[in-house]
């Protein structure tokens, strides 16, 4: 991959990352800190993209197409001023998984993001590496799972549409 490709593709990553990540602040905000605000208020205020720190982008050819399956991992945070009170030190992990079309716009495979107060419902996605699990000559992704309940191995199949799982452990301690 060239320099400039890896600056593009890790541009819109992040571009799709800081969407995903500010969703899910709003999830996570408390049902009443979400009700005091006015629509007109909400409508008009957009929200601050969050700080990225530990970006990694790693890009594979699985189908061994030339059609790139790009995976980003990072750490977020909300900058200080799109913090509510009770977010104040919290960050989000974001392991995203996404396919690089012809024209080199980006769809959207698999999103993950969470935190260290929601992973009881939302398991952390490290990416370990593209192996072939099942020997046909094409690539799988394989991640660990971490959550509340411990830690487990995925695979994951690539599809034109989403990831598929093959395999997912039970979670150990």
């Amino acid at each position: 991959m060239k320099p400039e490709e890896e600056r593009t593709f890790r541009k819109k990553m992040l571009a799709l990352a800081a969407s995903e990540v500010a969703k899910q602040a709003k999830q996570s905000q408390p049902l009443a800190e979400r009700s005091t605000s006015s629509p007109r208020s909400r409508a008009s205020a957009k929200p601050a993209p969050p700080n990225f720190e530990d970006v990694k982008l790693r890009v594979f050819d699985v189908a061994t197409n030339n059609e790139p399956i790009l995976v980003l991992s990072a750490k977020a945070t909300l900058p200080q001023s799109a913090k509510s009170a009770s977010e104040a030190a919290r960050e989000y992990d974001v392991t995203l998984v996404a396919r690089s079309d012809f024209n080199g716009e980006l769809r959207k495979l698999l999103s993950s993001v969470t935190d260290n107060q929601h992973l009881d419902v939302t398991a952390r996605l490290e990416l370990i590496d593209a192996v072939d699990a099942d020997g046909d000559g094409r690539g799988e992704l394989l991640f660990r799972e971490v959550s509340d309940a411990g830690s487990a191995y995925v695979v994951y199949r690539v599809t034109p549409d989403q990831l598929w799982t093959l395999f997912e452990g039970s979670p150990l301690r």
